[in-house]
């Protein structure tokens, strides 16, 4: 008797493990699958939709010539922040350098919020200004500062915030902005160098741009006042002599004016021109 197999035993270890053709079967089903889920990733990306499948946010631009408005921080008799670069200067040379490239491209009205960049003029001044010139888009340019000691540096912009007419376009410019400079090599400073600032009371809070949610106080007043879409961009901390090696110098100035004016080409749909500084 101990020779013999137990039938019962034998039909077990039979039906104990799956079949070659059930694993098979398997690796067929997830072959499939994942051949299924990567066409249809592939129809999403050249659809231009998102995994939501809706269209991605765009702004209704209409048709050229567009109107934009270049605002340089600070000027006259108020110097900005101070570093290895004023914060002035620095925003003179890079508004100067932009106007240029926007005055070559017949796609392009620009404009400026004040005549001279010695003029001394207060943001709420310079928002009635721009805005009598009816603007389709702002570009504010300013320099950021860290205390001595700091190594602090890198790119960081402020579209108008969550809830505010103008929101969704003035992020989309953002993320041109933010995506140029990274592109040019600067260290993206927040979430994907995009920001928001909200006034309480003469306090300044830094939020950073995964807060969505709608607040009642105050942004910077330009963002606030002016009729069209618009971002105030901190190209580079004008203490940090490698920032401004690369962003703030006569050089580097033509540099971030490149990325702002391909930025705007982004955000209206237009072809760059090869126009040399």
């Amino acid at each position: 008797m101990a020779g013999r197999s137990n039938p019962r035993h034998a039909r077990w270890r039979r039906q104990g493990g799956p079949s070659t053709a059930t694993v098979i079967g398997l690796l067929v089903c997830v072959v499939c699958f994942s051949a299924a889920f990567f066409l249809w990733k592939a129809a999403l990306s050249g659809s231009g939709r998102n995994e939501s499948g809706e269209e991605p946010f765009r702004p209704v631009v209409g048709d050229p010539p567009y109107r934009v408005c270049i605002d340089a921080g600070h000027g006259g008799s108020d110097p900005g922040a101070r570093g290895v670069v004023e914060e002035k200067e620095m925003t003179a040379q890079t508004s100067e350098a932009l106007l240029a490239l926007l005055e070559a491209d017949p796609n392009y009205v620009p404009l400026c919020s004040r005549e001279s960049y010695d003029v001394t003029a207060k943001p709420s001044e310079r928002a009635k200004a721009i805005n009598a010139k009816s603007p389709q888009l702002l570009l504010s340019i300013h320099g950021n500062s860290a205390p001595e000691g700091s190594a602090a540096a890198g790119f960081e912009c402020y579209p108008s915030v969550p809830g505010r007419t103008w929101h969704r376009e003035s992020y989309y410019f953002a993320q041109q902005l933010a995506q140029g400079m990274q592109a040019a090599g600067a260290k993206l400073r927040g979430h994907g160098g995009i920001r928001y600032i909200y006034y309480q009371g003469e306090v300044k809070q830094l939020v950073e741009s995964t807060h969505t949610e709608v607040r009642d106080e105050r942004s910077f007043t330009l963002l606030e006042d002016v009729n069209c879409p618009a971002v105030l961009a901190e190209q580079c901390f004008v203490t940090s002599e490698e920032d401004v090696a690369q962003f703030g110098s006569e050089e580097g100035c033509k540099t971030v004016a490149r990325v702002y004016y391909e930025a705007i080409c982004a955000y209206f749909g237009t072809q760059p021109l090869d126009t040399p500084l």
